[in-house]
Formats: structure tokens, sequence, C-alpha cells
């Protein structure tokens, strides 16, 4: 059976009923899934196997313990030598052969899975930017709690489609929560942004609220400048679209959710356009190409300092 969710995925698993399970794809639900299923086992019966350790794999896959059944993971299958991958594949094709452990297999490209009867398959579609307000209510509601649409849209405005980032810090609001309250608010978000250790988040609330000088500040203390950079294109890419549509004439309130990019109304009206009307569309095209090229320095180690002063010389445009 091949499933493309984690929410599929786990209608599906039984323990015992699938013991082959090959996976592949969005690497938050590879983890998900690899996780779950290892709640089912002791951890003295989990082993682990990388490319180096190919032959190993071979051995283990089949072998019988006397501590019960084990769940034996191999990751990035489809690396490991040919010979290796078609002796795995042999001893695969028949799932009976290995039980009664379970063995995952996680591959890096999906269309190297092989067909197997009686085998769980999850290809797992990469999560879009569109897709997180979706994901963010039903983590919420999983947990037994409701989220107000504004503060949905200010965690998914902050941590874009980081899911790792964003179930972390819900799971933490939600413990933060008063006794019987049920609902996260956007207050709640924003109390609880401004007093973490997260100079990220700090610095996109910043922004949001227009405290550019404070932005700066954070940004010069930030010390993951690829993540931070994400933001930052993700930002002028909004802006960008929005000043081509204000220049066509266009109004930007009939704009569809594609053509918004999914932008909720309050950072439409209230964030983006007036600092889209401060900018030309050329200042704004330059700004972004400039990101676009201290991003590159960043991931190569260059000067941080010209990297900082691009930025600034964009928030200093409308700043306070």
């Amino acid at each position: 059976m091949k499933v493309q969710t984690v929410e599929e995925f786990f209608k599906n698993y039984v323990k015992n009923m699938y013991n082959l399970l090959l996976i592949s794809g969005d690497e938050f639900d590879l983890k998900e899934v690899i996780s779950r299923v290892k709640k089912d086992f002791k951890i003295d019966n989990i082993e682990v196997f990388f490319k180096d350790d190919a032959e190993n794999v071979i051995e283990n896959l089949s072998m019988k313990t006397l501590f019960g059944s084990k769940l034996i993971i191999v990751y990035d299958v489809d690396t490991f030598p040919k010979s290796q991958v078609n002796k795995i594949k042999n001893l695969i094709q028949n799932p009976e052969k290995i039980k009664p452990n379970t063995v995952i297999l996680a591959y890096q490209n999906k269309k190297n899975i092989p067909p197997i009867k009686n085998s769980l398959i999850g290809v797992f579609k990469p999560i879009y930017d569109s897709d997180i307000p979706t994901w963010i209510k039903r983590h919420v509601k999983s947990l037994g709690y409701l989220i107000k649409e504004e503060a949905l849209n200010f965690l998914h405005f902050s941590f874009g489609t980081n899911r790792e980032e964003l179930r972390k810090q819900i799971e933490q609001l939600i413990g933060r929560l008063e006794e019987g309250q049920k609902e996260i608010t956007v207050e709640q978000v924003k109390d609880f942004g401004f007093y973490r250790d997260d100079t990220i988040f700090r610095i996109t609330n910043s922004l949001i609220e227009g405290n550019y000088k404070t932005a700066i500040q954070y940004l010069m203390e930030c010390s993951d400048k690829q993540l931070l950079f994400y933001f930052i294109n993700r930002d002028i890419r909004y802006l960008l679209v929005i000043k081509a549509n204000l220049e066509l004439g266009g109004d930007i309130k009939k704009l569809g959710s594609k053509g918004r990019l999914n932008l909720h109304n309050y950072f439409l009206y209230n964030v983006y356009k007036p600092t889209a009307l401060k900018l030309s569309f050329k200042q704004l095209e330059k700004q972004y190409l400039d990101i676009i090229e201290s991003e590159y320095k960043i991931k190569r180690g260059w000067d941080e300092f010209s990297v900082n002063l691009n930025y600034i010389s964009l928030l200093e445009v409308g700043g306070k």
C-alpha cells in the first residue's frame, strides 16, 4: 500500500501487520514516522544503519533475536553500492522472511522505492508555504487546543515552512496557557516571542511592529544567518508582488489567495502595503538581488559586515 501523508501512514500502520516500511520525501515527515514507530520498541531492540554499514544491514535484516522483535532502520538506502541495494531488494521481496522484526528503509529519491507486496510505502510530498496554516491548525487540534486566526498567521509569518520550529513553539505556547484556557491568542504569541531566546523570532516581531532599529540590533546578534535570510528573501518577494500590483493599478483587496502569496489581510494592508508604497520597484528589485548575493556570501563564510549593511539599507528606507 502506498500513501502520501503521515496521517494516512498511521491509519494503515499497525505493529506486526506491516513489518516492512519504505519511506521517502519530506525530511520532517520522515523523522515523524521514524519517531512514532520507535515508540513501539524497547531502546535496546532498535538498530540503525547508514551507507557505511551496508554489509551489516544484509546480515541483520533477517536475524532473529532472543529478546523480542527488533526495529531495524536503514537510512539513505539508494546511496548504498548497487550490489548491496540489489541484495537488500532480494531480501525484502517477501516481508514474511524478516518477521518478527520490523524494517524501515528510508530512501532519498522516491523513484528508487521498489514496489513490494505486503509493505507500507510512504512517499511524502514537500510541504509548501500555502500548506502551513492548515498544518498549524491540525497540529494544535491534535494537542487538544485551538488557535485564533491572527495568532496562526503570526506564527506562519514568523517561521515560514520550518515545521520543526513551529511544533516546538506551539507546544511551548500551550505549556504557558492559563489553566482552563483552550485557545492560543495573538497576544500570547507576541509576548512569548519577545521574551524567549530566539533572535530570528524577535527580528520578525520587530519588523512586523515597524521597530527597524531593534531589528538591526537583533540582526547583529543573530548566529544563524542562513535561516534568517530565508525570511528576508520571503519578505522582499512579498513586497515585489504587492508593488507590481500597485504599479499596474490593481486593487490588492481583490487579489486571490495565490496572488497575495497567502498573506493574511492584517499583514497585507498594515505591514507590506505601506512599505511597498515607500519603495520603488527598482529599489526592491535591487535589494532582492543584494540579499541573494549576501546569502551566497554567508554560506561561504564571507565577511558578515557587508552583508549586514545590505539589509540595513533596506530597513532604513522606511525605518524608525
